[in-house]
């Protein structure tokens, strides 16, 4: 039996299926719209800013229902590497 991550323990989201989707992508809107189509996802907002890093980071912040009912808040981030390409960088806790 394969281990989710600690994220997919409770949201029922993969990291590793979410880490293929972000590098197939060729626009954040696609990631989006494929976190939308996810049964687990109340949310999902893109912020209107850029982090500053090499190379600049873009944030989703994106709210799961849980397997016990609860809603849980994750900030997706990712990498933005220009020319419509993407790499997943981490998810964290706002």
């Amino acid at each position: 039996m394969r281990e989710e991550s600690s994220v997919g323990k409770s949201t029922g989201v993969d990291e590793k299926e979410l880490t293929a989707v972000i590098e197939r992508a060729r626009s954040v809107h696609e990631i989006e719209a494929w976190l939308r189509s996810r049964e687990c996802v109340r949310s999902v907002g893109l912020t209107d800013y850029l982090l500053k890093s090499n190379p600049p980071q873009r944030e989703l912040i994106v709210e799961f229902n849980t397997r016990d009912g609860a809603v849980v808040t994750k900030i997706i981030n990712i990498f933005d590497l220009g020319d419509g390409q993407f790499q997943f960088h981490g998810l964290r806790d706002p």
